[in-house]
């Protein structure tokens, strides 16, 4: 059996079973041994087997709470202008801004009135343009990564992070549809908003970012050759970067 099948039956299992926790020691140190390309062709497979996207989206959050921050030791470095390098950058800065909005959440569901909250909205709108500029790296992910992975027959990890991308602007839209239409709505339909909005991003996006960042692209490192990373590279630049992309030039619609 080849550590690919092996992975298979792991999977498997932390999928038939109710309490990850109860499978947890028996899968950890097996999951530990996995590279990141291994994971995404078993998770694939399972795919053509049967498996529903809902399930391996489910069994991806499962086993990354078993490895917890273990896959971030073995993530590989990249130099700084690598494609990567730059994904991961943004992906720092958005989750500082997650950090906020989570605290905002916590301050806003004990506010009695808008009143309370002025500073707070203030940074609510600069969070909500700041995730609706993600767009341009969703978009070149979508447009550049994710086909040349495809090709080269990883086709899950794609297939999922498209899904996700989908549910993420939906929130993302949300979240700034309610806060620029603040103080003109409801107070208490606007805390409701921004709490279901923004705490399905606070978690979701979180959980995204961290697949990405240890799955889709190590996997990305160890499928692509250093030529066609200077291809993609070109790629990045011609569509332009996020507005907060570090040393990078915003595409032309970043500007919300």
């Amino acid at each position: 059996m080849t550590t690919k099948d092996e992975l298979k039956q792991v999977l498997k299992q932390l999928k038939n079973e109710d309490d990850a926790v109860a499978v947890k020691e028996k899968t950890a140190e097996f999951l530990k041994k996995v590279d990141a390309k291994t994971l995404s062709l078993a998770e694939q497979e399972l795919l053509h087997e049967g498996f529903t996207q809902e399930d391996l989206m489910r069994l991806c959050d499962v086993h990354l709470a078993v490895l917890g921050s273990t896959l971030e030791e073995h993530r590989q470095k990249t130099a700084a202008n690598h494609p990567v390098a730059i994904m991961v950058s943004e992906h720092k800065i958005i989750l500082k801004n997650l950090d906020d909005l989570q605290r905002i959440i916590d301050i806003l569901v004990m506010a009695k009135g808008y009143d309370d909250i002025q500073h707070e909205i203030k940074r609510l709108v600069e969070i909500a343009d700041l995730l609706l500029n993600t767009e341009s790296h969703h978009q070149r992910e979508e447009q550049v990564l994710f086909p040349r992975l495809e090709k080269r027959g990883v086709t899950g990890p794609p297939r999922i992070m498209r899904i996700e991308h989908e549910e993420l602007r939906a929130r993302k839209r949300r979240l700034a549809q309610l806060v620029k239409s603040a103080p003109n709505i409801d107070f208490v339909e606007f805390i409701k908003g921004v709490e279901e909005a923004g705490g399905y991003l606070t978690t979701n996006l979180r959980g995204h970012i961290f697949k990405e960042d240890n799955i889709l692209y190590p996997t990305a490192l160890e499928t692509l050759g250093a030529e066609e990373w200077q291809e993609v590279l070109a790629e990045f630049d011609g569509l332009g970067y996020c507005n907060f992309t570090p040393g990078k030039k915003p595409a032309p619609n970043s500007a919300n």
